[in-house]
């Protein structure tokens, strides 16, 4: 028998976050594109910045040279990606000469990303932006290659925090991600977690 879920975060009634979250215009609009197999992940990021944030569009798949929206978007719209292209550029330097009107960002494990990023040549010719000074992940309970990778939704609110010099912006966001971990590490075990996704030179 399947567990009730709930409707705007898809998880588990007991495992709902939606409680922690302020929805929250942002200082710019976000367009999330996911992987189709990251959309079907229960623990997947992304789907928070969706709740909490009122400018942010998710779209789901993997080619979208004929996505309309993005199209029209790319063609009326100031848009940079945040990614580490070749032609990316440090956000505190990008920033200090401008505003992006629209910042996409891609979602999903780095070698999903990177097959979105590479199967749209539209994405490609935007300017890209990588993060300035990130702090490390609080992903606790997926494997990223090294500690400079990022949830989407950390990515999101540094971003964020960058552009409108608030500190403490969006907080509602992170407070959700960190229960959600939480909640998990609960469920599978202290020791499980351990074993599983602990990096032993930390």
């Amino acid at each position: 028998m399947s567990r009730e879920s709930c409707t705007h975060c898809l998880r588990p009634i007991s495992l709902c976050y939606c409680h922690l979250i302020e929805t929250e215009g942002a200082c710019i609009d976000l367009v999330i594109l996911q992987h189709p197999r990251e959309a079907k992940h229960p623990l997947n990021s992304a789907r928070i910045v969706d709740l909490g944030i009122k400018n942010c569009q998710l779209w789901v798949g993997e080619d979208f040279s004929e996505h309309q929206q993005l199209q029209a978007l790319l063609e009326t719209k100031s848009c940079y990606l945040l990614f580490p292209a070749n032609n990316a550029r440090n956000s505190r330097e990008v920033l200090s000469e401008t505003t992006p009107e629209v910042v996409i960002i891609l979602d999903g494990t780095w070698r999903k990303a990177r097959r979105i990023y590479h199967c749209n040549p539209a994405l490609q010719k935007l300017p890209a932006i990588t993060l300035n000074d990130a702090a490390r992940s609080n992903y606790r309970i997926r494997k990223a290659p090294g500690d400079e990778a990022l949830s989407t939704v950390e990515a999101s609110v540094t971003l964020l925090r960058e552009i409108n010099l608030q500190t403490d912006s969006h907080a509602s966001l992170l407070k959700a991600f960190d229960w959600m971990i939480d909640q998990q590490i609960r469920c599978m075990g202290e020791d499980t977690w351990q074993k599983n996704y602990t990096r032993r030179d930390r």
